[in-house]
């Protein structure tokens, strides 16, 4: 991202606060468990928000958003200083793309403890932790196939015909009227979209960030068409990050039935230093859950040999990666994509389902060119070699877990179309159901895919059609113990459809190819 959730530039600086917890207990005291499964004790009672705001705002800090756990702030640096009396320091997180980001922390990393009389309302003050954007390599949509790499993809059409979308969208099933979230570098309205006939928001604003008609990186543009591959048509609702906090709080209030994530935090490793959470990523993990507990799917990539949070947590859809070899199409676990057991969440296996990705190839670096995808002209990924001989044609190469994730949220789309009845955990369960096994390859971490669920792949290739089916299973039984006055609302109101013939004469050939 061009700006950083906390910027140094113009001395701002974005946090998180924790009014006290109805539970009684700190959510920044809180175990990683506590928070996914008892997300309710560290919600707030309406005064003491409203008393925390005031107060807040009378110290001179400007208050973004507020949900029934957080309050997202800013203020200059200087003003940060001075209330909790702790000196700042710059810090920056590299970027697979783009420029560094910078941002304040204190020397210690530690909570900032509230004065006086605003310690008997508040828990505590974290300061904003930038997270890494899984992206991977561009690539221009006209250039020859760079040596060492394969075949490229084009979107809409062929991301859909390879997670078999394209047939459940003959049926009309095609995520009309789901809205789907996706907080991330930023939306440029590309002319891709529009001829598509896509519906596209405005984005929002996150703390810390500016310009919504802008993507400067172009990763949210170019990702956002996974999501339109699979299920064409949602409305998209995009959020420029600045703070990860306020993204997800804008992303929860905007009515979106799916929030995808392409990004996340590079944290839960193999190492007993790196099984806890800081408080930042706390409240960013209850902000999370709560987004499930209001009946929210929430997709993460898993990362692209990161050991990625959120992806982690156990309510979380975490999306790795698989791999298409052409001309048989045959599929394999990439070496490009992450997996890993949790430390954070004992047993947590990561990934879920996978996407589609690409494999590992050194082109000027380590590099996983796959998905030919729409960005701002000019922006970073835009730019990155191997060159088209242009770099203003808006066009990029995209794959790693970041483009997988948006490709699994439109799937979901689809199940909620056709059954809206459906919690974040169902969803997740017929994904997991429908997905189809992968049986060869290995992943970025070495793990090795084989015959059912494993570690490299979790339950496989995520299949648009088997997972619409499985949800429309759930319809059925409803309409079978319906009277008949429901059955006929429910066949006028489209949730009950008339298969088309070739639908069927399809899914007989998939069955015959199991």
């Amino acid at each position: 991202m061009a700006t950083a959730s906390n910027n140094p530039q113009g001395e701002l600086v974005t946090a998180v606060v924790s009014p006290r917890s109805v539970g009684g207990v700190s959510l920044f005291d809180a175990s990683e468990q506590d928070i996914t499964q008892h997300a309710g004790n560290f919600r707030s009672t309406p005064e003491d928000i409203r008393d925390s705001v005031t107060a807040l705002q009378r110290l001179g800090f400007t208050i973004h958003s507020t949900s029934a756990a957080t309050i997202s702030i800013s203020g200059e640096k200087q003003l940060f200083q001075d209330v909790f009396s702790k000196k700042l320091k710059k810090e920056k997180v590299a970027q697979a793309v783009g420029p560094e980001i910078e941002f304040y922390a204190t020397a210690d990393q530690a909570l900032l403890q509230a004065p006086g009389d605003l310690a008997d309302l508040i828990e505590g003050v974290a300061l904003s932790q930038p997270p890494t954007f899984f992206a991977p390599s561009p690539l221009p949509p006209l250039a020859p196939i760079a040596a060492g790499a394969y075949r490229y993809l084009f979107v809409p059409d062929e991301v859909a015909l390879l997670l078999r979308a394209t047939r459940t969208h003959r049926t009309g099933a095609t995520g009309r009227g789901i809205k789907v979230a996706m907080p991330d570098t930023g939306f440029y309205k590309h002319a891709f979209y529009n001829e598509h006939g896509f519906r596209t928001l405005a984005a929002l604003l996150a703390a810390g960030a500016s310009d919504a008609n802008t993507d400067e990186v172009g990763h949210g543009t170019g990702e956002a068409a996974n999501i339109f591959a699979t299920a064409p048509d949602i409305t998209l609702q995009p959020i420029k990050m600045g703070d990860p906090i306020d993204s997800i709080k804008l992303a929860r209030s905007s009515g979106a039935r799916v929030i995808t994530n392409s990004w996340g935090y590079d944290i839960d490793k193999g190492t007993a230093s790196w099984a806890t959470l800081s408080p930042y990523l706390k409240a960013l993990a209850q902000e999370v859950q709560l987004c499930i507990d209001d009946g929210i799917v929430v997709c993460f990539s898993a990362g692209n040999g990161h050991y990625g949070f959120p992806a982690s947590m156990p309510n979380v859809v975490a999306v790795g990666g698989a791999h298409v070899n052409y001309p048989d199409l045959t599929f394999e676990a990439s070496n490009y994509a992450s997996s890993f057991v949790s430390k954070i969440y004992p047993g947590r296996k990561v990934p879920d389902v996978c996407g589609l990705v690409g494999k590992a190839v050194n082109i000027g670096g380590n590099k996983a060119p796959s998905i030919m995808l729409p960005v701002q002209p000019g922006c970073s990924l835009d730019q990155i070699a191997p060159s088209t001989g242009s770099t203003e044609d808006g066009w990029g190469l995209f794959s790693g877990t970041s483009a997988a994730s948006p490709q699994i949220a439109g799937i979901c789309a689809l199940m909620l179309e056709k059954d809206a009845s459906l919690t974040p955990a169902k969803v997740k369960e017929n994904l997991i159901k429908s997905a189809r096994d992968i049986k060869s390859g290995s992943t970025a971490m070495g793990d090795v895919a084989g015959v059912g669920n494993d570690l490299a792949t979790g339950a496989g290739l995520a299949d648009a059609k088997w997972a619409y089916l499985i949800s429309m299973s759930g319809v059925a039984a409803r309409f079978f113990e319906a009277s008949r006055d429901e059955k006929v609302a429910m066949i006028s109101s489209g949730q009950v459809p008339q298969l088309p013939p070739e639908f069927m004469s399809d899914l007989i050939d998939t069955l015959r190819s199991v």
